[in-house]
């Protein structure tokens, strides 16, 4: 892997290393060839129960966990409540616990007895800086044969500061229970887990970072294990004994962090130890990220480090600087002796190599130098750009490093006017047109995740049409591009890029979603269904093809068909979706079916009391069902969300005419015909009011 490098004044011979296995040859291989199966960590404890149990301790061995009040480290109240947060968008949270179970909260202050409560399945972290949450619908991973759709939860505990807050992400703009969990994000918490085709369904859900992780697969080393071989063998992955840059790319899996576009055939999940990561996968960060001396990501450990001239003089020396260098991967920091990192330090500079590095003014002597804490002086703490409220150890390694601060509860966004400049940190995989396919593709999800600047979409408008042009032949690159032209306005181009996708891949689940969201856009719906049927084939855990295949057959007049296609969807996700609840129940109500109707709209309205539209739907459903005085009530809910939802206005003067009162029906209703003065129905009930 090529790595981009900075040099800078520093002197750098390095010794220390930590051997990252009891077992593994000289020359490993990359423990991937065809048959060479994951076993799981109780094959490995069998022989290595010191490490294994070391290794648990650590950050990554509890990377992912249940929730334990016995050893929990968050805060709560006399009453086993933790405070009360709110997003700026006005979604308030609290914790709580009861019995064994960490709970969240969610109210508003402006809509009085509404109360969401979810329950935390799982712990992302390992209580070194935060603890995330995780709640599963549908199921439960593992179990069964069904799995669970897993989402973050909007509270977050943050160790340092000892205190809850927002997750990441969520102070702008709360997410509420239904920030997806990806297969990418999970992969870094977890050891390999279950994943059928969509946006965040699993199957399984190990806990914590496994062996085979950095190891690779074990089932060929265990079976020659059994078969009498001997400790050292080739059939596992001993990282100590790869190169720099393979020991490099086995932390950098996790610890390198972007817009990440794999190679055609992998996943999160797919990367071996001692296969070059460059083959796996792109990285994507920007030029100013990577120029910033002082700002800098929770997952940018090795390529601050590979600024360093400790890493940089060390190349060619056979004594190359990598993370185990410092780092014993299977120890916890906790537990190394307090003068660990400067005895590292010592091991390469030696004595007099401290006197001449160390800048302190007291530093005359080379006691007084090797008394000081290199790390406080060389290795600047702060607040990271990407996660709030926790300090991290900058390991770009300088002689005179920008004075450390201390975590803040905000970060400054460096998102502005000007579209970023896009890097590849894994190290240039491709060069020519499958580089330019790479950036298209990883431009695209900056664009819709992260920096939705229109300014983006020619670019990757650009990229795309030059790699295909190129011979490049790609569905990901394909979807990018339809995708970016529908951005553009221009669904008639946009479709003809899909269609070419899906036909050339009709494998495609992604593909067949896209078109039939553009056939839809196009107002096509019965050619958008018949896509989207296809993605519900090919993914039918793919919620959201589902979902909006029950739209397409509900705006193409198709009620029945698409009541069944959408009851299916909200029985996959329940918690999710108030947009499908809301589909079922119009659904519903055009066939007649009322007691239905007004079922799935009070569930939409119970996930989410600020859908205008659902609440307007649910007053005519009401009002069909006979009930004006619950219709108003949901009718005037809906006009204080949005004062101009028009349904709402007019079925609101037919209940309030219902109820005997003529002048505010009649109000309503000269306000809807000010909106619309085409309205034929709000004119034929004003015409009906009583004088």
């Amino acid at each position: 892997m090529r790595v981009r490098t900075v040099a800078l004044l520093a002197p750098a011979a390095l010794a220390l290393a930590y051997a990252l296995a009891a077992c593994g040859g000289p020359e490993p291989v990359a423990a991937a060839d065809a048959g060479w199966t994951y076993v799981g960590d109780g094959a490995c404890q069998q022989c290595h129960a010191d490490l294994a149990a070391s290794f648990a301790r650590t950050g990554m061995g509890r990377s992912l966990s249940r929730f334990d009040p016995a050893t929990a480290p968050e805060r709560f109240g006399p009453d086993g409540a933790g405070p009360v947060v709110c997003s700026d968008d006005g979604w308030c949270y609290q914790p709580f616990v009861r019995g064994d179970t960490l709970f969240q909260r969610e109210t508003r202050p402006d809509t009085p007895g509404y109360a969401r409560v979810e329950a935390a399945d799982y712990v992302v972290g390992s209580g070194n800086a935060t603890r995330s949450y995780l709640m599963a619908a549908g199921g439960a991973p593992g179990a069964d044969a069904h799995g669970a759709y897993l989402t973050e939860m909007p509270l977050t505990w943050y160790v340092e500061r000892a205190l809850w807050d927002l997750s990441p992400g969520y102070d702008a703009r709360s997410l509420r229970f239904d920030r997806p969990i990806t297969l990418d994000c999970l992969t870094c918490h977890d050891a390999r887990p279950g994943h059928e085709p969509s946006q965040n369904f699993f199957t399984d859900v190990p806990l914590g970072i496994s062996c085979e992780r950095c190891h690779g697969p074990g089932s060929a080393h265990v079976a020659a294990f059994e078969a009498g071989g001997a400790p050292s063998d080739s059939r596992i992955v001993n990282p100590a004994s790869l190169s720099t840059d393979l020991q490099l790319d086995v932390c950098q899996q996790c610890h390198l962090t972007g817009e990440t576009v794999y190679a055609p055939g992998h996943d999160a999940t797919t990367y071996r130890p001692g296969r070059p990561l460059a083959a796996h996968r792109a990285v994507f960060v920007s030029q100013a990220s990577l120029d910033d001396p002082v700002q800098f990501g929770i997952a940018s450990h090795a390529e601050r480090m590979m600024r360093s001239a400790c890493f940089v003089e060390s190349a060619g020396t056979g004594r190359e600087m990598t993370c185990t260098t410092c780092h014993d991967p299977h120890t916890p920091t906790a537990e190394l002796p307090a003068d660990h990192f400067n005895a590292t330090c010592a091991s390469c500079h030696g004595p007099s190599a401290h006197l001449d590095a160390c800048s302190r003014p007291e530093a005359t002597t080379v006691e007084l130098a090797t008394a000081g804490d290199c790390v406080s002086c060389h290795m600047r703490t702060a607040g990271t750009s990407d996660i709030p409220h926790v300090s991290f150890t900058d390991h770009w390694i300088r002689r005179d490093p920008p004075p450390s601060r201390a975590a803040t509860s905000t970060q400054t966004d460096v998102r502005g006017p000007t579209p970023f400049t896009l890097v590849d940190l894994a190290g240039d995989r491709r060069s020519g047109p499958e580089a330019e396919a790479d950036l298209a593709v990883a431009t695209f999800a900056l664009y819709e995740t992260v920096h939705p600047l229109p300014a983006y979409l020619p670019r990757i408008t650009r990229l795309a049409r030059a790699a295909l042009a190129a011979g490049v032949e790609r569905t990901d690159v394909r979807v990018a591009l339809g995708r970016a032209l529908a951005e553009r306005d221009s669904l008639a181009a946009a479709r003809e890029v899909l269609a070419q996708a899906a036909a050339r891949d009709p494998a495609s689940a992604s593909a067949a979603l896209w078109l039939g969201v553009v056939e839809s856009r196009r107002g096509r719906h019965l050619e958008a269904a018949e896509a989207l049927r296809d993605a519900v084939r090919l993914a039918p855990r793919l919620t959201e093809a589902r979902v909006r295949l029950g739209t397409a057959l509900l705006d193409a007049g198709r009620a029945r068909d698409a009541a069944g296609v959408l009851a299916e969807a909200v029985a996959q996700d329940p918690l999710r979706h108030a947009d499908a609840w809301n589909a079922l129940g119009l659904a519903h109500l055009g066939l007649g079916a009322t007691a239905d109707a007004v079922s799935a709209l009070r569930r939409a309205v119970a996930l989410d009391p600020r859908l205008a539209v659902a609440r307007a739907n649910l007053g005519a459903a009401l009002l069909a069902a006979g009930d004006p005085g619950a219709a108003r009530a949901q009718l005037e809910a809906a006009l204080r969300i949005d004062p101009d939802e028009r349904s709402a206005l007019g079925n609101l003067g037919v209940a309030l005419g219902r109820l005997g009162q003529t002048a505010e029906a009649r109000e309503a209703l000269e306000r809807l015909l000010r909106l619309d003065p085409t309205d034929a129905r709000a004119r034929a009930a004003l015409a009906a009011l009583p004088r």
